[in-house]
């Protein structure tokens, strides 16, 4: 299992400088093991804290959390950056239902896109499947029929959201156009991610170790949290978080978000710093 969630993240990440690997990272940073049941929880107010932090490093561009940063709420865009961001939850659970309520919270912080949320199941559904070695008929077969079960209205309630009622209406549209087509995972839909070019195409002769001790340790952890081996109490971060422009007065800090660092470089307007998965621009 461990072997297969390394060989998916060496696929789906070549550079762990760039945006993708930065969004699958803070989202693993924010998996929190359940104390009651199996699998891990999405701690969003961790997540607001790396997503108001990631604004002073992040190396690339993405339109959801340019909206969330200015507006402090989500959008109605598509999400084109969607699958890095869940990757970590379809990969850390092992209970459908457990997944799916944690899945949707990450999406709805950034947007409630109708889209985005049907690509998120389908996406999550077939990861989850493939990694329990579901051939692919199966992984389609599945994925439909959670499409036919999903209820939005039934999760808006559970989990005390106001939506509109045309909102829910068009949602169900959605939903069911999606289920009437005759192929969910079409060759137009693999196509648009990463994630499902490695399991429907499986292309092992296009896989990069270029960050192999990065994604070694990942795959790990994602492994250890996947089989609960990883204690709650130990992800535990203080509520108040440092400035980052007062830790970066210093040659050297410990940061509750980014671990032990090291000032390389700094001016005026950014510093280059170092931490255990290498080396980072803040801007000041």
């Amino acid at each position: 299992m461990q072997y297969k969630i390394n060989k998916m993240l060496n696929f789906c990440f070549d550079d762990i400088q760039k945006i993708d690997f930065q969004l699958f990272l803070i989202t693993v940073k924010c998996l929190i093991p359940y104390d009651d049941k199996i699998g891990c929880l999405f701690d969003k107010d961790r997540y607001k804290k790396e997503i108001e932090l990631f604004s002073s490093y992040m190396n690339g561009n993405d339109e959801t959390i340019d909206y969330w940063l200015r507006n402090k709420e989500a959008s109605n865009l598509d999400d084109n950056l969607l699958e890095y961001k869940i990757i970590p939850l379809a990969l850390s659970n092992t209970v459908w239902e457990n997944l799916t309520d944690e899945l949707i919270k990450v999406v709805l912080f950034y947007t409630i896109n109708k889209n985005a949320i049907l690509n998120a199941l389908l996406i999550s559904s077939a990861v989850f499947d493939f990694m329990t070695g579901s051939d692919i008929d199966s992984i389609e077969a599945a994925a439909r029929e959670r499409l036919i079960n999903f209820s939005v209205k039934e999760f808006l309630i559970k989990n005390q959201i106001n939506a509109d009622k045309n909102y829910i209406i068009d949602f169900e549209k959605e939903r069911i156009k999606m289920i009437a087509k005759p192929i969910l995972f079409d060759n137009n839909f693999i196509n648009g991610f990463k994630v499902l070019n490695y399991i429907f195409e499986k292309s092992p002769e296009h896989l990069t170790e270029n960050n192999s001790d990065i994604i070694d340790s990942f795959s790990v952890y994602l492994y250890k949290l996947r089989k609960g081996l990883i204690s709650p109490e130990k992800l535990i971060i203080p509520d108040k978080i440092p400035e980052i422009k007062e830790c970066l007065k210093y040659s050297t800090f410990s940061h509750p978000l980014l671990g032990r660092c090291k000032v390389i470089k700094r001016t005026e307007k950014e510093a280059i710093v170092r931490n255990k998965l290498g080396l980072m621009r803040i801007r000041i």
